[in-house]
């Protein structure tokens, strides 16, 4: 008897989607067993800065940890730490440009990603280093570097995969995990188009000292996540975790230090403000005319008031070189602090998908605007329904890739569109009516959503 064929999936992008996967196929081997080989067209894991902290949402632990196998599971604190009670609030708090609260949703205290993992109803979130979380996932992960995909061609029964170093793999399906700018995605479906939302954003790692801490905390209570809205279409958002981390080993003071992540956006028309002056110069290649620029627009657009001097300070703590000493500095990489547009990939710009051996996964098939934090966590879920949909695979049908994609779609075009919905809400300019009305609507929203979760919480009694 002729012993059955190991299938090969290629999984092109090594990023958290497409590690999940790989993960996930090499745990479900004793249910269906794959040759899995992942590709990335970075030189090394250090190669690119590797993002910001973000919000792993109780669906998106759910799925990672459905994905992984325990012994990665085990390093998730590495990336994630317990949370530490009466300290740390994993949610979110939305104040008014000076500084007052207007939306903070409740959440359920978890001690740990396993907890929030249980969590069913509703959404709670769990601060974590996406770079760390990378790292965590990379683990035992044989990752073949520096192989940028250019194009594939899809044959009978498979498909042959083409690297811009000369070489070519042959897979029976193709994962494509390789970010919005997807050359894979762009060959399948190249009606697909990205959506411009004609906003700028400016993101940048910083180390913040305690005693400024202290003095946000005041105004934004221990909420790890913070956002600022203005009055001519720009925000601010913070996110970090009240765990210190080390600092330098001349540091006079000693003082504690934290990890946190600032984005400031604005309306993209504000990037010429500056261009009639031949004092000023905004190069992207330069960080630090990029972070007096956004701070040019904060002391502009923004009331003086102690929240303002708040953000430029923060601002002021931003790398202002490319720094690369791993020692001196308390994070491993660094993104050079850069404008960037803010887009996402407009589901409405094509009417179906055709399946064939060749299936998207991640930014590559939804990319979306950050404002609600869900980019990652449909990453790692379609991760997770993928794996579970290639259980079915045989050589005879990819109906599976089908019933994939259809639930993808489903799931992620709402979130697409519901991120860029409120990413334009919170970016229009406001008049002094304007924002009586914007305020007293979050307001009100806050008092009905905590008025929704007592009631929850006395129905469904976890």
């Amino acid at each position: 008897m002729q012993q059955e064929k190991i299938p090969t999936i290629i999984i092109v992008g090594a990023g958290l989607g497409g590690l999940s996967l790989y993960h996930a196929l090499i745990k479900n081997k004793d249910k269906k067993e794959f040759n899995v080989k992942i590709f990335e067209r970075e030189s090394c894991p250090t190669d690119r800065w590797q993002g910001y902290h973000i919000g792993l949402s109780n669906y998106g632990a759910q799925s990672l940890l459905n994905c992984i196998p325990s012994s990665i599971a085990l390093n998730l604190p590495k990336a994630m730490p317990n949370s530490i009670p009466d300290i740390e609030i994993h949610g979110i708090t939305i104040t008014d440009q000076i500084g007052n609260v207007l939306l903070t949703p409740p959440t359920k205290p978890f001690k740990d990603v396993y907890e929030l993992a249980k969590i069913s109803r509703g959404l709670s979130s769990m601060i974590t280093y996406r770079d760390r979380l990378r790292d965590v996932l990379l683990e035992d992960v044989p990752v073949q570097w520096n192989k940028k995909c250019i194009k594939y061609v899809e044959i009978q029964g498979g498909v042959w995969v083409f690297f811009e170093d000369g070489s070519q793999e042959y897979c029976n399906i193709l994962v494509g995990a390789d970010g919005i700018n997807s050359p894979i995605r762009k060959q399948k479906l190249p009606e697909l188009q990205i959506f411009d939302y004609g906003i700028t954003h400016v993101g940048a790692d910083v180390s913040v000292p305690k005693l400024l801490m202290d003095k946000i905390n005041k105004i934004h209570g221990n909420i790890l996540a913070c956002k600022t809205l203005g009055t001519k279409g720009d925000s601010t958002f913070m996110m970090t975790r009240l765990i210190p981390i080390k600092q330098e080993q001349n540091d006079e003071k000693n003082e504690p230090h934290y990890r946190a992540t600032l984005v400031y956006s604005y309306p993209s028309e504000f990037d010429n403000i500056d261009v009639e002056s031949d004092k000023v110069k905004v190069d992207d290649n330069d960080p630090a005319s990029v972070i007096e620029h956004v701070k040019r627009l904060i002391r502009t657009l923004r009331p003086d008031c102690e929240l303002t001097d708040l953000l430029l300070e923060l601002w002021d703590l931003a790398p202002k070189t490319i720094p690369n000493d791993p020692i001196k500095f308390p994070f491993k990489t660094y993104n050079p602090v850069q404008r960037r547009m803010m887009r996402d990939i407009d589901p409405m710009s094509i009417k179906s998908w055709t399946s064939s051996r060749v299936v998207l996964l991640g930014d590559a098939a939804h990319a979306m605007s950050p404002i609600l934090g869900l980019g990652a966590n449909n990453a790692i879920q379609d991760a997770d329904k993928l794996s579970q949909a290639l259980l079915k695979y045989t050589d005879n049908t990819i109906s599976f890739i089908g019933e994939y994609e259809k639930e993808m779609l489903k799931r992620t075009s709402a979130d697409v569109l519901r991120s860029r919905t409120v990413t334009f809400k919170i970016s229009m300019p406001v008049g002094p009516f304007g924002v009586f009305i914007r305020d007293n609507i979050l307001k009100f929203m806050n008092v009905m959503i905590n008025i929704y979760s007592f009631a929850d919480n006395l129905i469904f009694k976890n």
